[in-house]
């Protein structure tokens, strides 16, 4: 007899489905002609679905009707911004299973896809609606912020929250003059969006490195010369200053090739590519010093081998891809599997030898990916990066024409400038003098986030109250995405109960349950169990990520003085926008005399334009100079970070010995190999918690003691468990799943 589902059952389907398959559709990139049947607004056949359903529903429906992007012509998508896409999957950038390390680009892949797969939900399913709740909220009660949350989105879908909200935002810049649902929103947003920032730098392997990226970039970045830009009153002049400070090239070739007397010579790099190509560099340089040390040491591994691994670099995708399943389907290496498969006179390592080849293929690996990100982004010809940058400015001018009038554009600018660097030095993981690790907390981001919030503030009091019509262009935006998440009256039969989210699959409930009844009766049974389970893993989660939050909520200032100097009020003019400018300036501006405004006597010396002599930031030195620390740290909320550990568990890693089992990306061993700058330095040490991703795992977090029997691939017995029996829900519904989306999200 066929199952019925009910709506805990569904909706856990639901979840499920959409987990996994908005992550596969993000995977797909990196294979050539991913956009062949995209849809709009690139290449789109009458009447012939997407192939990644889920990603082009979100770009369709809500980020090409972006005022400003939605000025663009169609052939900025299908020729700029289309050939960028598809040169960089000709690229064949590497695999993290072939380094044994977790890469920065499946980092922030798979944070991307545990974000976006909620929106994907809302989208085809709908948010089901509210009709009453309490207005009443204590900020101070991780229940109530959640459940004001929920009531903001469900007023913002089925009320007029929004219409509340920028009108109120136009009287006032003070957050105390806001409804209590207003305040008790922002601060869930605010303490989540720290929790994310947390997780990404501090408790992400990966997250020291991405913080040096962040500040190499910072560095050489024009600061000064844009804020004085920003305060030209003529706004085409400015404009057009904007675009030769970005995006002029200044080279002989460039020149030629304008006048005739040279045809696509390559014209140099402008600034923008200038700083992407520095950074790369920089980067390339380190990488190529410590391959050049093991090449020394090749009487130790022979020089044959080396040759081996490097010449697997270059190979096609597809070989890449037949050797990387043969050493997952031999449980062997993919050193071991690119030897074999070369008929390499030796294949048989030493185990030091074997992990110094591994480092030989992942510093390689990683310089070519660097490299084909510098030929793709900065010397490709036509140079379709600037190209698209320059139709993005020009469909944004009337956008930045009424924000130079609303909008005191030259202090944003300050505002950001000191946020970001505000944020560096909290990231930056450091020891003190007697050794001691420098962890901040979710709750020191919080701090700083509270610190710069009325910067924010401030610039949107100045839009809503100065000029209508551009609030009204984005309010507009707002209230018709919003519409997107309207449930369609339940039809007979298919009521969802409703409570606080939890349900069934809205919109796709009958859907569903067709996919589900067209399966085998067998089938239907081993996966209603596997269901039921699932169900009780998401009330933990969202449980686990409640407790986090009122940990978070109650959880005290830092008392280190490292990091309580940040937010001191000596180092807040010091090191951040002062807060005596003027809240909502009338327009027009006079930019020659703004309260407030940066002077050069005022601002801290900037950089101006990159030169050959320019070094890498003060973090690159610290990482160098300072021993390892060591992170200890709770994470924050948020069931978007239970997600993306899922996501790591899921992916494999080469066997970190010649023979053995696959290894997951969050397994211990991965975890700490992936901590390791490019010249080879340790960036952090983590904990045993922190490393096994106990503090995270909701699997985990059930246990009344960690069991400390290591599982092969890492990451814990019943984690491993819960993926084999999803994976059952996956090859049972995953590809049918697809083709629903596809079909219903098919407009052309």
């Amino acid at each position: 007899m066929t199952e019925v589902l009910s709506s805990s059952r569904t909706a856990s389907l639901f979840d499920i489905l959409t987990h996994y398959d908005t992550y596969a559709q993000i995977r797909e990139f990196r294979k050539p002609g991913s956009l062949a049947n995209y849809g709009p607004p690139f290449t789109a056949h009458k009447s012939t679905p997407s192939d990644a359903p889920a990603l082009q529903a979100l770009v369709s429906r809500y980020l090409l009707k972006l005022p400003g992007l939605n000025n663009l012509p169609e052939k900025w998508w299908n020729v700029q911004c289309q050939e960028i896409i598809e040169n960089l999957e000709k690229a064949n950038l590497s695999e993290s299973y072939d380094k044994g390390v977790i890469g920065s680009r499946k980092t922030l892949a798979t944070a991307i896809s545990a974000l976006i797969e909620y929106p994907v939900r809302g989208t085809f399913a709908g948010f089901p609606e509210l009709k009453d709740h309490d207005g009443k909220y204590d900020l101070t009660k991780g229940e109530d912020l959640r459940r004001a949350f929920r009531d903001f989105l469900n007023d913002c879908v089925y009320g007029d929250v929004l219409d509340q909200m920028v009108e109120k935002t136009a009287t006032t810049d003070n957050l105390e003059d806001h409804p209590q649902l207003t305040k008790a929103v922002h601060e869930f947003v605010l303490v989540n969006l720290a929790s994310l920032m947390h997780y990404t730098l501090i408790l992400s392997p990966k997250g020291q490195y991405l913080l040096k990226l962040v500040d190499n970039a910072n560095k050489l970045v024009p600061y000064l010369v844009l804020r004085q830009t920003f305060k030209i009153g003529n706004v085409a002049t400015m404009i057009n200053a904007m675009v030769k400070v970005g995006l002029a090239k200044m080279s002989v070739a460039s020149v030629t090739n304008w006048i005739g007397l040279t045809k696509e010579h390559d014209e140099g790099s402008n600034l923008m590519q200038t700083i992407i190509s520095t950074v790369l560099n920089w980067d390339i340089r380190d990488l190529e010093s410590r391959g050049s040390k093991l090449e020394r040491e090749r009487a130790k591994l022979g020089k044959e081998q080396l040759n081996t691994l490097k010449e697997y670099t270059t190979k096609s995708q597809q070989e890449q891809d037949r050797i990387r399943k043969e050493s997952q389907t031999q449980s062997i290496s993919i050193v071991t599997a690119i030897l074999k498969d070369a008929k390499s006179s030796s294949t048989e390592l030493t185990e030091p030898h074997h992990k110094q080849a591994l480092d030989y293929l992942s510093i390689h690996l990683s310089i070519r990916d660097r490299k084909q990100l510098i030929q793709v982004l900065c010397k490709s010809n036509p140079d379709y990066l600037t190209m698209s940058v320059r139709e993005v400015v020009d469909a944004y001018e009337p956008v930045i024409r009424r924000m130079h009038k609303a909008i005191d554009l030259s202090s944003t600018l300050y505002d950001f400038e000191y946020f970001l660097k505000d944020l560096i030095k909290l990231g930056r993981i450091q020891t003190d003098k007697s050794g001691k690790s420098v962890v901040p907390t979710v709750g020191d981001f919080v701090q700083l986030l509270r610190k710069h919030q009325r910067s924010c503030h401030v610039f949107m009091h100045q839009c809503t109250k100065n000029d209508k019509e551009l609030t009204g262009w984005y309010l507009d935006w707002a209230k018709t995405a919003a519409s997107q998440f309207k449930q369609d009256a339940p039809e007979a039969g298919h009521h969802d109960t409703v409570k606080h989210g939890k349900g069934g699959a809205g919109n796709l409930t009958p859907s569903l349950h067709k996919l589900f009844a067209s399966l085998p009766e067998e089938t239907q049974s081993r996966i209603t169990p596997i269901l039921d389970a699932h169900s009780h893993f998401l009330d933990e989660m969202h449980t686990q990520s409640l407790s986090r939050l009122t940990s978070v909520l109650k959880s005290p200032p830092s008392k280190n003085p490292a990091i309580a100097k940040i937010f001191s009020s000596n180092a807040a003019h010091s090191s951040s926008r002062p807060s005596s400018r003027a809240s909502s300036p009338a327009p027009p501006l006079d930019r020659n005399n703004i309260s407030g405004a940066s002077t050069p006597a005022q601002t801290p010396t900037s950089s101006v334009f990159p030169s050959s002599n320019v070094t890498e930031s003060d973090t690159s030195r610290e990482i160098k100079e300072q021993p390892t620390p060591e992170v200890t740290s709770n994470p924050g909320p948020g069931g978007f970070l239970a997600r993306w550990q899922a996501l790591l568990d899921a992916t494999p890693i080469t066997p970190l010995s010649q023979h053995g089992s696959l290894k997951a990306a969050s397994s211990p061993e991965v975890i700490q190999a992936s901590a390791t700058d490019v010249d080879g330095s340790r960036l952090v040490n983590f904990a045993k918690e922190e490393a096994r991703g106990e503090k995270i795992r909701v699997e985990d977090q059930n246990k009344g003691s960690h069991d400390d029997k290591k599982d092969e691939v890492g990451i814990g017995n019943e984690a491993k468990k819960r993926q084999r029996d999803l994976k059952i829900v996956i090859d049972a519904l995953g590809k049918d799943f697809r083709d629903l989306l596809a079909k219903e999200g098919c407009y052309w």
